[in-house]
């Protein structure tokens, strides 16, 4: 019997994987550990302790879902394969030195940052897509009623509360907010490319750590640049963008319906359902709603986000803002719909909530290519194959 050694943390969509490593005949153990990589003296404990776990039984590979340094260390000392895939956005982890080591097979759903990282000399990650387990989501389509139908619906955060460390960003009226406001507001314009990075220059990320001081971390890839620019100004332009969307479909489509747990209290016209279970919820709104959003987070560079499989696979409608790799796996108005801008997004949410058959049929497409191309055990299967293929 094959066996998988899986330190795990609260992150969504696991069960899929783990499931789909049982399908393909693998045991898997797991061992929960904290998601945030511990301070150096924890760190090296919870190595040691990963170390004895992992010697204690004959195991084929470790994976994670995210890539966690920790993990990396302990692995290396064994000279055992370790894969990781990485959903999260941005995942500073992936920046670290203990990402280059030669046992790792690191998988990325942006393919950007995954050329980034290889630019960096990381030769251990591999670009994968995110998918869907529609075999699941059709078992709870089918067990469930009809509770959460809509005419448009959008399932996820407006990122509105920024961290503590930035709130001097946030107070600043100076040289540096107008800088910071008018780049926000010219990417806030741009679809498909994100130059927030760039736009940072050298007196610019001096003036940003006069006011909020973000440490570099020792032997990692990442510059301060990009700490800023994903953890703070990605987050601040999707959370302008998608309140703005929000605010205009609520004001003229009025079966537009919100499910965050994120208050919207501050925009009474927002009609906002609350928090929904990823598991048994989720697909429930994206199978019952005429159309689905994706407003991707500003940090993903081209990768398809994990909402846009979900709704797919729960044969949805998506209409989505463009996102370069969608068209290396789907084919645009055929499988899903993207948007241009806000006009695009209002007149096709009007015109597809009118032309019932031609959605329909969009959706089934979604779902059919999803099914057939974009599982969970379809993504397990391309991982072995790498790994056992080197």
């Amino acid at each position: 019997m094959r066996k998988i050694f899986f330190p795990q943390w609260e992150s969504l969509g696991q069960d899929f994987v783990i499931r789909a490593f049982r399908d393909e005949g693998f045991t898997v153990d797991l061992y929960k550990i904290p998601k945030s990589e511990p301070d150096q003296e924890k760190r090296a404990g919870l190595a040691e302790e990963l170390v004895n776990k992992i010697i204690a039984e004959s195991y084929d590979f470790v994976f994670t879902v995210n890539f966690l340094p920790v993990v990396a260390i302990a692995c290396k000392a064994l000279r055992i394969s370790y894969l990781s895939w990485i959903y999260d956005s941005p995942c500073v982890e992936v920046y670290s030195e203990t990402a280059a080591f030669e046992n790792n097979y690191i998988f990325i759903f942006d393919r950007m940052i995954c050329a980034d990282l290889i630019s960096k000399g990381i030769n251990t990650v591999y670009y994968l897509p995110l998918a869907a387990d529609v075999s699941y989501y059709d078992e709870i389509i089918a067990a469930n009623s009809n509770d959460f139908t809509n005419d448009i619906s959008f399932v996820g955060s407006r990122y509105a509360e920024t961290k503590p460390q930035f709130a001097p960003l946030e107070n600043d009226e100076g040289y540096l907010k107008g800088y910071l406001d008018g780049l926000i507001k010219a990417q806030l314009g741009v679809y498909g490319v994100n130059f927030l990075e760039a736009a940072l220059t050298p007196e610019i990320i001096i003036r940003m750590q006069a006011l909020c001081m973000l440490p570099q971390r020792v032997h990692s890839n990442e510059s301060i640049a990009w700490l800023y620019a994903n953890h703070y100004l990605a987050k601040k332009v999707t959370s302008l963008e998608r309140t703005g969307i929000f605010r205009r479909l609520a004001e003229e489509q009025k079966g537009f319906r919100l499910y965050s747990g994120e208050s919207t209290s501050e925009y009474p016209e927002i009609v906002n359902k609350g928090y929904v279970d990823y598991y048994c919820q989720l697909p429930l709104v994206f199978n019952h709603s005429k159309i689905n959003l994706n407003i991707t987070l500003k940090s993903i560079q081209s990768g398809i986000p994990l909402r846009a499989f979900d709704i797919m696979g729960a044969g949805g409608f998506l209409l989505t803002n463009f996102q370069a790799d969608f068209l290396l796996h789907f084919v645009p108005d055929e499988d899903y719909v993207y948007y241009e801008n806000i006009d695009d997004l209002i007149n096709k949410t009007e015109y597809y909530l009118t032309h019932d058959k031609e959605r329909r049929q969009i959706a089934e497409n979604g779902y059919e290519k999803v099914k057939q191309h974009h599982t969970y055990r379809h993504r397990v299967r391309e991982m072995l194959s790498i790994m056992y293929k080197e």
